[in-house]
């Protein structure tokens, strides 16, 4: 394995935080609980404890737990490395039947294997709403590191960027495609619901598609730029499907805004953005006296 494919990039100070504690912890043997959204980077962070633990020559073992019987379940764990990590991955999506094996089966690994798991489901809400265990839950949350979306490290996604781009590039054998300034303000304000696994995904697209060409708005992909796109503003109103009186509405706003400031006719013209002047024609109009 090639410890590069699998390193934490990154520099905003919300990342650097959860890292430098992941680095505090790895020396250790204390179970990791790492939650946060999909696709941003929990098993990376797995893999950096381990890396940095005194059993990172040993195997990193990665147990999914989403989705598989319970047989496999307890193979995939009887064959885990008693001396190396294991890894149990998105274990919020494990049946209470697979649950109840795990209490199990973690008391058998007790001391031995490294135990590092990931969610990004709420597992204490799980907990107290009765979809997880209790004693699980506490069995894994003994250092809780979560790590941030994205979004919230919207300094990080030019880096990444340039970082993904220049190595799957290198890998395809083609030079890197690069970004105009107006790309980069786009995909900044794009909230990367996917998270770093989307905007790789992105990056690979480009450096497929775009190879040594300047990357403009409009080759960006339909969903980033209409969700970057500026937001139409809203009218305060909404015409009724019947339609209205015109005159009457125009009539009524007059009074409000006279009744609102007791009568004072610049006070008024002010509320309701138009000139004294054209606030006493109209009051004229429609035969209103203050």
């Amino acid at each position: 394995m090639d410890d590069r494919q699998h390193r934490l990039l990154g520099s905003s100070p919300l990342f650097l935080q959860v890292v430098h504690a992941a680095r505090m912890v790895a020396p250790t043997d204390a179970t990791v609980l790492v939650t946060g959204e999909r696709g941003v980077g929990k098993e990376l962070l797995a893999r950096e404890i381990h890396l940095h633990s005194r059993r990172r020559n040993r195997p990193f073992r990665v147990v999914g737990c989403a989705g598989v019987s319970p047989e496999q379940f307890a193979r995939e764990l009887d064959e885990a490395d008693a001396t190396g990590t294991l890894f149990l991955d998105e274990v919020g999506e494990l049946a209470p039947v697979h649950q109840a094996g795990l209490m199990h089966l973690l008391d058998a690994l007790d001391g031995k294997a490294r135990l590092i798991a990931s969610s990004s489901l709420d597992l204490y809400r799980m907990m107290q709403e009765g979809g997880f265990r209790e004693d699980l839950y506490f069995r894994l949350n003994v250092v809780p590191l979560e790590l941030p979306p994205l979004r919230q490290r919207s300094d990080d996604i030019v880096n990444l960027l340039k970082q993904f781009s220049q190595q799957l590039a290198r890998s395809y054998g083609r030079r890197p495609p690069r970004y105009s300034v107006t790309s980069r303000n786009i995909l900044k304000a794009y909230p990367w619901p996917g998270n770093v696994r989307e905007l790789k995904n992105f990056c690979q697209r480009m450096a497929i598609l775009m190879t040594g060409r300047m990357v403009q708005p409009e080759d960006l992909p339909p969903e980033i730029r209409r969700a970057a796109a500026p937001k139409p503003e809203h009218s305060p109103f909404t015409l009724p499907p019947e339609g209205i009186d015109l005159a009457v509405l125009e009539g009524e706003m007059i009074r409000q805004a006279l009744g609102m400031t007791g009568g004072n006719r610049s006070k008024a013209a002010r509320l309701l953005g138009i000139s004294r002047d054209t606030l006493l024609y109209r009051m004229q109009k429609h035969a209103i006296r203050a």
